[in-house]
């Protein structure tokens, strides 16, 4: 029996979320026709639109993966494409109807769900324990050389070292304000 969507497998972003849930959908029903006598044209739906969703979703993670700076994305980006072209060769080489149910089958519960359950969630891990570092840096002592930053609070200016400042500009890092816990921008 394959996993329910809940929230422990959650990325914190929404619409990978909403995605995520979709596939966990997507699976249960293939899953559920599995064992029961349905039409050729019915599961090669199912697949079709099992296929399509994926790739849009593939696609959207990945966008949101170079969002967050996450490291792993070249790799990430690979085991995609591999899930990809294997759910195309499998396609391929249909045989009979419960052939297409099996394969339907393996795509779901295989490829997929450990997909989600594993490769999804080290991007959770990565970029939770980049945030934590991200806020955990001090930056509130006036510096020489320092840049001036603003956030939400009213009147406050964060002083920033040259090397934070460059980071910033220069890279995906953003740093928050301890108070708001707002990003903070260069005034």
């Amino acid at each position: 029996m394959l996993p329910r969507w809940c929230d422990k497998y959650s990325i914190h972003n929404k619409d990978i979320d909403e995605q995520h849930k979709k596939l966990f959908e997507l699976a249960a029903n293939a899953e559920m026709i599995s064992d029961k006598p349905i039409h050729k044209g019915q599961v090669k739906f199912l697949l079709a639109d099992f296929f399509n969703y994926m790739k849009e979703h593939f696609a959207d993670e990945e966008k949101y993966m170079a969002k967050i700076g996450y490291p792993d994305l070249p790799n990430h980006q690979k085991i995609h494409k591999s899930i990809i072209q294997s759910m195309i060769d499998l396609i391929q080489n249909i045989k009979s109807t419960n052939d297409l149910k099996e394969k339907l089958n393996i795509i779901a519960s295989k490829w997929l769900l450990e997909h989600i359950l594993q490769e999804d969630m080290k991007i959770e891990k990565w970029h939770q324990e980049h945030l934590k570092k991200q806020s955990s840096i001090e930056i509130e002592e006036p510096l020489q050389n320092t840049y001036n930053y603003i956030c939400s609070c009213k009147n406050k200016i964060h002083k920033v070292s040259y090397e934070i400042h460059k980071k910033i500009q220069t890279s995906n890092v953003h740093y928050k304000c301890k108070i708001c816990q707002e990003y903070i921008k260069l005034k």
